[in-house]
């Protein structure tokens, strides 16, 4: 049996991104990405350009959307992103949510909305920190209160 030895280089070499990881990174957000250190890129998943995916989608990471999502998010105390060529026909439960592309149902944020230009969101809006850029387009309610704010 044959024994290598691992040098110190091929363990630095080991821990860094590869191109691909550092491009997808720069897709996603910086707003989504706050406070992380770029090797944190596996707490991100991306639903691709070509993926169509129908159901109940649940996660404990930040995801982005490139591809279309029928049926429900739930991402708990994580981020959604929607990127321009990323279709949603759901309800979104998040903490924020960022929308670039088209979204049909209704979006609830614990922290914040924001539909970038470009955006296209057709349903009601809750969160406590809503915002439309110029060039979004929206057409629905806004309610903005705290998750823990009781109807009156």
């Amino acid at each position: 049996m044959k024994t290598q030895s691992v040098e110190q280089s091929d363990l630095e070499e080991a821990t860094t991104l590869t191109e691909s990881q550092v491009i997808q990174l720069r897709e996603i957000p910086e707003s989504v990405r706050e406070g992380r250190d770029i090797q944190d890129s596996e707490n991100v998943s991306v639903i691709g350009e070509t993926l169509y995916f129908k159901g109940e989608l649940s996660a404990g990471e930040d995801l982005v959307i490139e591809g279309t999502v029928e049926g429900t998010i739930n991402q708990g105390k994580c981020c959604l992103t929607v990127k321009p060529k990323g279709r949603l026909i759901a309800t979104v439960n998040a903490t924020k949510i960022f929308i670039e592309g088209k979204v049909k149902g209704d979006l609830h944020a614990t922290v914040s909305v924001k539909v970038r230009e470009g955006g296209e969101v057709e349903g009601n809006i809750r969160a406590p920190s809503v915002a439309l850029e110029e060039g979004a387009t929206f057409n629905g309610n806004i309610e903005m209160r705290s998750p823990g704010e009781a109807k009156r």
